[in-house]
């Protein structure tokens, strides 16, 4: 039986705590370190019967014999609780970001060198059906080396990182960190190759505005006109089955939201490969897209999460082929395959197909992004002095 601790007992790392039970490898959910253990005990949930609440991180790795560390904080914590870890010397599963500050980076990245134990960072998208064929398409030189990657992601769920806690910029550090470090990640992945320099654009051309910032949509006057409120996403959307007159949902046009809701950035890659890549957060229902186009010299590879399938186009001659994807899983199959990999951790120490240099060099690549929309310059992928 694995014996499992959880730094920060949120709804993700529930989620993912829950979903290692899949695999019918024996586990268990020992420790939890969390300043709601009191409220999480009284909840009752069975899953967590057997289960030690401690008030802080230290304590519970102090006190326990544990197998592995699920590290599910909000963002601002994942560089602080995963160096506690390190000095215990485990496996670990870390949400991503892994971290939001240039510090933070650099202090995740002295922590971890040399680390013995396996790292799952949380990055399913690397590890769903689809990129995992992809990859296989690439490395059977399908399309030639691929010099460009057009990438794309319009989020249809985007007012989340407007009216829940992800409008706090200080602990989510804005959204090229939110969403597009899954994205740049799976294209490095795709491309096995590293980010030399990064241009990038920001804006906020939606959301914000001039409303009080902890405004609930059920005090506002404008409940019924809102576009954004739970009265319209029943009424307009089709969200639900009634109004939801209990919304906690905060003003998403409130003064005080930093995060951006467009952005996109260019990079270059050490061999001279280029790629471009746009997020938008209010795109809504079917205009959903996620995913990206690798062009080779030979042909193009074009794939959409939503979309279910991959389309590879022979540049040589009128050949389309089409592969189709069944199922709906938890991010597109991708969060199956990083509960294995941990289990597999813990078990075996077999190591990750995530690791954590990967999640520093993503999280990297996205501050720099970061730095570049906000100074208006071409930045260097690089660890900074």
């Amino acid at each position: 039986m694995l014996n499992i601790g959880i730094i920060g007992y949120g709804g993700r790392a529930a989620h993912m705590a829950k979903e290692l039970a899949v695999f019918a490898i024996p586990y268990r959910v020992a420790a939890i370190a969390d300043p709601r253990g009191e409220q999480l005990c009284a909840e009752g949930d069975p899953f967590l019967a057997n289960t030690t609440f401690y008030p802080d991180a230290e304590a519970m790795l102090a006190a326990e014999r544990l197998d592995g560390v699920m590290v599910g904080t909000r963002c601002h914590l994942h560089t602080e609780m995963a160096c506690i870890v390190a000095a215990y010397g485990l496996p670990l599963f870390l949400e991503k970001p892994v971290a939001i500050t240039f510090d933070q980076v650099k202090r995740l990245a002295e922590a971890f060198a040399g680390y013995a134990a396996p790292t799952v960072v949380s990055f399913p998208l690397r590890l769903t059906p689809i990129v995992q064929t992809v990859r296989q398409l690439l490395d059977a030189d399908t399309i030639g080396s691929v010099e460009q990657v057009v990438a794309c992601n319009d989020v249809p769920y985007g007012d989340v990182y407007f009216y829940d806690w992800y409008r706090n910029y200080d602990e989510v550090g804005g959204l090229f960190l939110q969403k597009a470090t899954h994205d740049l990640d799976y294209i490095a992945y795709l491309l096995g190759q590293h980010p030399r320099t990064v241009s990038a654009m920001k804006a906020q051309r939606v959301y914000g505005g001039d409303k009080p910032f902890e405004l609930r949509c059920v005090d506002c006057e404008e409940w019924e006109t809102c576009p954004e409120s739970p009265f319209n996403l029943f009424y307009e959307r089709f969200r639900g089955q009634a109004v939801d007159a209990a919304s906690e949902r905060l003003c998403l046009f409130a003064e005080g939201i930093v995060n951006e809701d467009i952005s996109q950035c260019l990079i270059e890659y050490e061999n001279g490969a280029q790629a471009s890549y746009t997020q938008n957060v209010f795109a809504r229902n079917q205009a959903a897209r996620r995913g990206a186009r690798l062009y080779g010299y030979r042909g193009t590879i074009d794939f959409d999460w939503y979309a279910n399938a991959i389309r590879v186009y022979d540049h040589r001659s009128p050949k389309v082929e089409t592969i189709d994807f069944t199922g709906e899983m938890p991010h597109f199959g991708g969060d199956r395959e990083l509960c294995l990999d941990f289990i597999r951790a813990m078990r075996d120490g077999a190591p990750s197909r995530s690791p954590i240099e990967d999640g520093i060099l993503s999280a990297l690549t996205c501050l720099w992004a970061r730095e570049s929309a906000e100074t208006q310059r071409f930045c260097a992928v690089e660890m900074p002095v």
